[in-house]
């Protein structure tokens, strides 16, 4: 649903007035969307530098938006470069004969070779077309890639010697779900870990030596296409967003922007909401301890009030 669709939202200052907390949980489209409207839409404007730094003057107008999600970070920034080794590989590994006819068991049967497909598609791009970063070509390396279990001991040995820097090294788990088994004392810590995060993923996104990351989205899209509806799943769904729908990386150096401008503070990953009993609202996540408390709660899917219940 398109938050600024729906029929009961109001987003004006009488409802959501200057200075007062508004709690969002999702960092999708609909929430650039009712950025917008909550920023730039009360008079708020963005300056950029000549050296394409971005700072948010406030209006004054604009309520504190707290906001986490699931993950507790935005999609990956769309990138601005190709491919430098060509085509990515099509799947190799989960293909229909390698895949059991019905399973119930996704994560045991079918998401291993999903994995082996897209780390098999990142570390192309990655020695294809960057072979100065790698110790071993392509073709020694995917003979041996195919022949071993995703995970296995002699699989993580492989990729160790063929790839030297920790940083060129895919770790899905760690892409997924950035923020897992991380727990900040304060707001302040995760506020300053969420801005390297987003410098990070800008400067990767942006700069073709990170075009590895690009051939990891189009694996994903392209097995979740061929999986379909036979073996699916939603984790498959979710990660080709996150990874190959992203916004613009101008749009994450603006959400820094209004992070730096304390109109937008970011709760971490596995924010739930409910309503408190006392005709407010209360999010609390993994990422930070306690909770905080408001008059409203917005979902980028639609819009919560009191005592209505929380989709």
């Amino acid at each position: 649903m398109k938050v600024l669709d729906h029929p009961a939202l109001d987003l004006s200052p009488t409802r959501l007035p200057a200075g007062q907390p508004v709690i969002v949980r999702g960092m999708g489209s609909g929430f650039s969307r009712l950025l917008t409207v909550l920023t730039e839409g009360r008079g708020g404007t963005f300056s950029r530098d000549r050296h394409g730094g971005v700072t948010y003057l406030p209006a004054g107008a604009e309520p504190v938006i707290l906001v986490g999600s699931g993950r507790g970070v935005p999609c990956r920034a769309a990138t601005r470069y190709p491919l430098a080794a060509g085509p990515v590989p099509v799947p190799r590994f989960a293909v229909p004969e390698a895949l059991p006819r019905v399973t119930s068991r996704w994560r045991r049967d079918v998401w291993p070779l999903v994995a082996k497909d897209l780390t098999y598609a990142y570390y192309h791009e990655l020695l294809a077309g960057h072979p100065e970063r790698a110790r071993v070509g392509w073709a020694e390396f995917a003979e041996a890639y195919a022949a071993e279990e995703w995970s296995s001991v002699a699989m993580r040995a492989l990729i160790r010697r063929a790839v030297p820097r920790f940083a060129d090294r895919l770790n899905l788990a760690r892409l997924d779900r950035p923020l897992d088994g991380i727990k900040f004392g304060d707001p302040a810590g995760l506020q300053r870990w969420m801005h390297g995060y987003l410098d990070a993923d800008i400067t990767r996104r942006t700069d073709p030596a990170g075009s590895a990351d690009l051939a990891l989205a189009h694996a994903a899209r392209a097995l979740r296409d061929s999986l379909g509806d036979t073996h699916g799943d939603p984790w498959l769904d979710g990660f080709a967003h996150f990874t190959a729908d992203g916004p613009p990386p101008a749009w994450l150096a603006e959400l820094q922007s209004l992070a730096a401008a304390g109109v937008v503070v970011f709760l971490g990953a596995n924010l739930q909401v409910r309503p408190d009993g006392n005709g407010m609202w209360r999010a609390a996540g993994t990422t930070l301890p306690g909770g905080v408390q408001a008059h409203v709660a917005l979902d980028t899917r639609g819009i919560v009030e009191k005592q209505e219940e929380y989709r």
